[in-house]
């Protein structure tokens, strides 16, 4: 395809990451690729005398050179997994975490402890509220004894106490970690749910998972307190329950390409920092277990495996899964050889990015079981490396729409190793070579590189466009190109 009649893309100075084609008019031998990230070690362990279980509501702040992570643990007192403490984490590097004491909440008659006053829910710093909730949380409260019920948030100055500011009235099943972020690119919060969406599947051997299977609903609002674009629906009585079924649009769900009996845990959707245009959800699957193959759960239909897979947006409203293998695995053997949650947020030091999840040795049936399990995990990915645009060895090449840019340089995201090389020309909107700026004249690019300056012949100041548009010409081979931007000299 050429494309030449493309309207120009406003790119100005801002990074373009290769999570798709949409910056891109011709295609020539260039695929789109994800990069799963590497498992490291152990960021939360169950040392702690009040940690019997480690849960799956965990969130991740990078705040102001300090990692923070909020984390729920149960407790045997209760005898059940709904017995919820609120312990918090601090890092400078994203790996070594420790656990503070806080001296907020009195326990056996001591203080010394790292846990929370109040719920913590799903955290996250609120850029436009007041200092004193600026941290928010939010949660689901079924608790009419704490304040009004419904989905809603808790607020805190320090995020170290939190207090509830209130519910929707919205009592539904909560069913999952429900999470919200202000999103400056529209300039209004936004909420993703689990909701459910029917499968139409009829087979018998599919009971476990029923005639529903979880999903993810979007919602953006201006007040998180609010009902506003809820569409109110009585839940079908085969739910067990009333859940979010129709009441919000569903953003993310499994098709007819996953199993079946499979379906989506915890959204985990952050906007990524690096990049003002992409949405990253590390998702969490959940594959059932049939009948014949559950060992020991309670109750014997809700038990399966779990793993994270990647999805990957533009807005936070349509999203593509360029490969849908797992984006992180399960183990064969080990504590994390069962399930991994997903945990919400991330971390970014030195050129890398730090994901968590919850990780157990326990299929989802026999976690139930209060059985003591759980640990918090880190994994490690490259700066913008979620997806690339991978060249073969024999070479290939991509041109992009018209851009204008307001940089002085092109600073490129690439991994050409030793073998591979890549080369750049600038062209008019019309596609002609710019004198100065053509394949030939540009010095290749060898190896990998977080930020490498393009040059021709040695010169990297860009030509002076006077806003006019301008293509890439990007010629490559056996390399990946993560992302690329126009930057100040």
């Amino acid at each position: 395809m050429t494309g030449h009649a493309s309207e120009p893309v406003n790119l100005g100075t801002r990074k373009h990451l290769f999570i798709d084609f949409s910056l891109v008019d011709q295609v020539d031998d260039i695929t789109l690729r994800v990069n799963p990230p590497r498992v490291g070690g152990v960021a939360i362990h169950r040392d702690r005398g009040w940690e019997h279980h480690l849960q799956f509501f965990n969130s991740v702040i990078d705040d102001e050179g300090r990692a923070r992570m909020w984390y729920g643990s149960s407790y045997m007192g209760a005898g059940n997994l709904n017995s919820f403490r609120w312990g918090y984490a601090e890092s400078l590097d994203g790996v070594h975490w420790y656990k503070p004491e806080l001296g907020l909440v009195e326990l056996n008659r001591v203080r010394s402890n790292n846990l929370l006053l109040g719920t913590a829910g799903s955290v996250f710093k609120d850029p436009t509220a007041p200092p004193e909730e600026r941290y928010k949380g939010y949660w689901l409260n079924l608790d009419p004894d704490l304040g009004s019920p419904g989905f809603g948030y808790s607020a805190s100055s320090d995020g170290l106490r939190f207090t509830w500011m209130g519910g929707n009235g919205v009592s539904l099943h909560g069913d999952s970690q429900n999470q919200a972020f202000w999103d400056e690119r529209i300039g209004r919060y936004v909420v993703y749910f689990r909701n459910w969406v029917p499968t139409g599947y009829r087979e018998k051997w599919l009971s476990a998972i029923g005639p529903w299977r979880r999903a993810v609903a979007r919602w953006e609002t201006d007040d998180l307190n609010s009902l506003d674009g809820w569409q109110l629906t009585d839940a079908p009585v085969d739910m067990g329950g009333l859940r979010l079924t129709s009441e919000l649009p569903t953003v993310l769900a499994l098709d007819e390409q996953d199993p079946p009996d499979m379906d989506i845990y915890t959204p985990s959707i952050v906007k990524y920092p690096g990049a003002d245009d992409v949405y990253i959800s590390t998702f969490s699957t959940y594959r059932h277990f049939t009948e014949a193959e559950i060992l020991d759960a309670e109750p014997r239909g809700n038990d399966g495996l779990m793993e994270i897979q990647l999805a990957l947006s533009r807005d936070g409203i349509a999203w593509s899964r360029p490969d849908r293998r797992p984006y992180v695995r399960i183990d064969p053997d080990g504590p994390r050889s069962k399930m991994i949650y997903s945990a919400l947020g991330m971390v970014i030091r030195n050129g890398s990015i730090y994901q968590y999840g919850t990780a157990y040795d326990q299929s989802h049936g026999l976690k139930r079981k209060n059985n003591p399990g759980g640990q918090v995990i880190w994994t490690r990915q490259r700066l913008d490396g979620f997806v690339s645009a991978d060249a073969a060895y024999g070479g290939g090449q991509l041109i992009t729409k018209p851009v204008v840019i307001a940089g002085a340089r092109l600073e490129l995201n690439v991994d050409a190793s030793a073998s591979g090389d890549l080369r750049v020309e600038l062209q008019d909107a019309r596609g002609r070579s710019i004198e100065g700026y053509t394949l030939d004249e540009c010095d290749r690019v060898l190896g990998n590189h977080l930020r490498r300056v393009v040059t021709w012949n040695g010169k990297a100041l860009l030509p002076a466009t006077q806003g006019k548009p301008l293509r890439l010409r990007i010629a490559m081979r056996g390399a990946k190109l993560y992302a690329l931007q126009f930057a100040a000299a």
